[in-house]
């Protein structure tokens, strides 16, 4: 069954096997989650959005911060409009969850300025409804348009997906998108505090420590329409601090692990020279250094056996908090 084309992109949707609603035995419902400010193309991004999703039981919900008259139009477009006080990106979308209905099977996020293409929506839902998926990124770099993203954020998006990737064995190639979607059950299940864009991130880290199903489609990205709210230096710094406090608090073994190689690597360097000069002078000259050698490798040791003792104290202490 076709699922629709984005006219003003051009960009085809694939084919999908997503049952219709009336073959299930209870029709499917997904939630459509936008978070607005000031956004001049809301009235597309929701019809779009419907339209995508016109053969399941769908709500599309704004979560609205805008001075303009952005939830206007959204709630004229047939949304279902909540104001946001407080302020920030992942906040915006911890009030679209409360805001989600308990029947609700699927709930995707999507910004309201137009650069996601709403017909796309099966594309992604796809591995979560007829496959094992909880968690389905859109990877922007695999259709990007041009002048959509520039350099600057684009080299900060890879520096952060890498780190992501290094820390926690995943393959991503788009952390950061702020397309995706989940399935509802385990968005239930997941731990989200951050109010800021460091949410998309810690979405991320803490589906992946609670050993759920991460999968990732590519998707069309266009230039936005209205006012761009990314702000890549003070944003990128938090996203990178979010992931050292992450490791620190769901992983530590990896960063005494880290410490404790360096300090037994260290140590078999200076120690092999001093091999070195036995082996060849049949004497020890630097003593000092055959001690310094022996510190780092007991020293190498001691870290590694605290960040396992580190390691085993954090997972009794999430599973207690279950």
């Amino acid at each position: 069954m076709g699922y629709g084309s984005s006219s003003s992109t051009g960009a085809i949707t694939s084919l999908l096997s997503l049952e219709k609603p009336e073959m299930r035995d209870k029709p499917l419902k997904v939630a459509v989650i936008i978070p607005t400010m000031n956004e001049p193309a809301i009235s597309k991004v929701v019809d779009d959005a419907r339209q995508a999703l016109r053969h399941f039981d769908t709500e599309v919900i704004v979560v609205d911060k805008s001075l303009d008259d952005t939830p206007r139009k959204a709630k004229k477009a047939g949304a279902i409009v909540v104001t946001q006080k407080e302020s920030g990106y992942g906040n915006a979308y911890m009030v679209g969850f409360s805001s989600v209905g308990p029947d609700v099977d699927v709930v995707v996020m999507m910004d309201g300025d137009n650069t996601y293409d709403a017909y796309e929506i099966p594309m992604l839902i796809d591995p979560i409804v007829n496959g094992p998926t909880d968690v389905c990124l859109g990877n922007r770099f695999a259709r990007m348009e041009p002048g959509a993203m520039n350099a600057r954020n684009r080299f900060g998006n890879r520096m952060i997906t890498g780190v992501i990737n290094g820390l926690y064995g995943l393959k991503l190639k788009d952390s950061q998108t702020g397309f995706r979607a989940l399935r509802k059950s385990a968005l239930d299940t997941l731990d989200l505090d951050e109010d800021g864009m460091p949410f998309a991130s810690e979405m991320i880290i803490d589906a992946r420590k609670k050993s759920m199903r991460i999968a990732e489609v590519p998707i069309s990205y266009r230039q936005r329409i209205g006012e761009a709210k990314l702000k890549a230096y003070k944003d990128g710094s938090l996203i990178l601090s979010l992931i050292i406090r992450m490791v620190r608090d769901y992983n530590p073994f990896a960063i005494f692990l880290t410490i404790g190689s360096l300090f037994i690597l260290g140590s078999l360097l200076s120690g092999g020279y001093v091999v070195y000069e036995w082996l060849m002078n049949g004497v020890i000259t630097h003593l000092a250094l055959t001690i310094l050698s022996a510190m780092l490798f007991m020293g190498g040791i001691q870290v590694i056996s605290f960040g396992l003792l580190a390691d085993i104290i954090t997972s009794a202490l999430r599973a207690a908090k279950r």
